[in-house]
């Protein structure tokens, strides 16, 4: 179930039970904006200010507040009654609420991938059927100018082909292995995977965790492996999928 900006902030709120029937996105940002709460009341806890950060806020908000929209009724306080602490903190939720809701870059990413993953089905144009992992190293290293991480050493998994497509505009590896009689893609980006539109729940938009996803009734996981992102699109249960990615970074 996609959630609407009012269930969304019913269920952050705790004025609404959270149900066993959400997208794997709206889990991902629930997640995410627990833990940037949660943050932010222990720093603001200890934070002690001049009210004349209340006053500098207000008119902040005053000379630059965008015209409301629905999301915006998590702001309809009286800042006047606010402490500074408090308005500060209001401000900076308010923030990154917006933020949150700016899906459709994140959610662009999601879908992309999906499509990688059914284009390579198809063996594209360009795409270089091979097994041989040398050969695909090679391929890489001349289109792409690195060497990605393979699994040539998983005699489970059989690379089947190697491409190069776009992802948000920029070029990306990607290749094709077996798994449990079907197929699934590896794609290699530069992007973090929360900027995929992919959750691990820790919050953090730079860490090393698998984060999982969904799009189209594909299933989706990432990690981080040095420089890059490494995300693995299947039909796959997601649990397979994380274990690809387990026996990739070691």
């Amino acid at each position: 179930m996609k959630l609407t900006p009012e269930q969304f902030e019913d269920i952050l709120s705790g004025a609404a039970p959270q149900g066993d029937d959400i997208c794997a996105e709206d889990l991902a940002r629930l997640e995410e904006a627990r833990a940037i709460r949660a943050r932010l009341t222990a720093a603001f806890d200890s934070t002690h200010a001049g009210d004349s950060l209340a006053d500098k806020i207000r008119a902040g908000l005053q000379a630059a507040a965008p015209a409301p929209v629905r999301r915006s009724r998590i702001l309809r306080f009286t800042m006047r009654f606010l402490p500074a602490a408090a308005a500060a903190a209001l401000l900076i939720v308010g923030l990154i609420l917006a933020s949150v809701w700016e899906t459709e870059p994140v959610l662009a990413g999601t879908v992309e991938l999906a499509n990688i993953h059914k284009v390579n089905l198809t063996t594209p144009e360009g795409f270089h059927v091979t097994g041989d992992c040398e050969k695909i190293k090679a391929y890489f290293q001349r289109e792409m100018g690195f060497t990605p991480q393979l699994l040539e050493q998983c005699p489970e998994l059989q690379i089947v082909g190697c491409h190069v497509a776009k992802l948000k505009g920029k070029l990306v590896a990607t290749y094709v292995v077996n798994l449990d009689n079907s197929q699934a893609s590896i794609i290699v980006t530069e992007d973090w995977p929360k900027k995929l539109g992919l959750g691990c729940g820790c919050g953090h938009p730079h860490c090393k965790c698998i984060h999982n996803g969904s799009c189209e009734g594909l299933s989706i996981a990432s990690v981080r492996i040095g420089e890059r992102s490494y995300s693995v699109v299947g039909s796959q249960p997601v649990e397979a999928l994380r274990g690809v990615l387990e026996r990739l970074r070691g």
